[in-house]
């Protein structure tokens, strides 16, 4: 019965987070370059696996497993990194990648929270939103005032009086000549058999933006840049909201089966234990 207990209990925090997950992704769904992101789950049986197998600590000895319960265990957390949609905006200074790569940016914390906890703390970070627009220095910035970075790795300082033209390259011309090239980063990925890819050292932070951990090995960008388009969010909202059903339904029918057991212990220790 506790055993029971256990188990639909564990499918509940598993279905919970699940649902943490797919509501951050809806939140995201008009975030430029967002990429949605996903859960895992691992059952009793790859955890007792994965235990047998572990001759770390007492190899060809007998030892004990320990308390194992049955049940389901929250797995690691994934990334879609599958390109989104391309939306023409028309606007000089939005740019779109399309292939592999990110747009550096000169990141600095604006407020105190759990990750960064100094204002002022500047960053290089990396996004695919190319959401980009001119201070009143004439550097290109982001929509928040973070410095886009070059190609060489410094800020892109234009002319705002001059016309600008942003070719495939990314080279930034002006007045006919090329006065900078938004710089494009990408780093080591794995490319599995049906295309899909995974950037295993890139760490997710806030919205859209990522931040390399160590391991982390950049590798030349295979890219071509879209002026005057947004990477739109890669979340399909229909798709969420049917796996958010399915994710509601599993967690009714784990609670269910507390109530059930908690019933039937009820009527073990009140009815079936009194003397006649």
């Amino acid at each position: 019965m506790v055993k029971g207990l256990y188990t639909a209990y564990t499918g509940m925090i598993n279905e919970q987070h699940r649902m943490d997950v797919l509501t951050n992704n809806l939140a995201n769904a008009n975030t430029n370059g967002y990429k949605k992101e996903g859960a895992t789950a691992q059952a009793f049986s790859d955890q007792l696996a994965l235990k047998i197998k572990d001759y770390t600590d007492a190899p060809n000895t007998a030892r004990g497993l320990g308390i194992i319960n049955p049940g389901v265990k929250i797995g690691e957390g994934y990334v879609d990194w599958t390109e989104g949609p391309m939306r023409e905006t028309n606007n000089t200074f939005d740019l779109a990648i399309g292939g592999y790569g990110f747009f550096g940016v000169e990141y600095t914390n604006k407020a105190a929270n759990i990750e960064r906890d100094t204002a002022g703390v500047t960053n290089t970070m990396y996004t695919r939103d190319g959401n980009f627009t001119l201070n009143s220095e004439g550097i290109l910035v982001t929509q928040d005032g973070d410095y886009v970075l070059s190609a060489e790795g410094g800020r892109i300082q234009l002319d705002p009086n001059l016309s600008t033209q942003i070719n495939v390259l990314g080279e930034i011309v002006q007045d006919g000549e090329v006065v900078a090239r938004v710089g494009v980063f990408d780093f080591e990925k794995t490319v599995y058999p049906d295309g899909r890819i995974s950037y295993d050292n890139l760490e997710h932070y806030g919205e859209n933006f990522f931040i390399p951990i160590d391991g982390a090995a950049t590798v030349d960008a295979t890219y071509t840049i879209y002026p005057g388009f947004l990477e739109q969010s890669n979340v399909s909202v229909v798709d969420e909201m049917v796996t958010m059903i399915a994710v509601q339904r599993n967690y009714d029918t784990n609670q269910r089966m507390i109530t059930t057991i908690d019933g039937t212990l009820d009527i073990a220790a009140n009815q079936l234990g009194r003397l006649g």
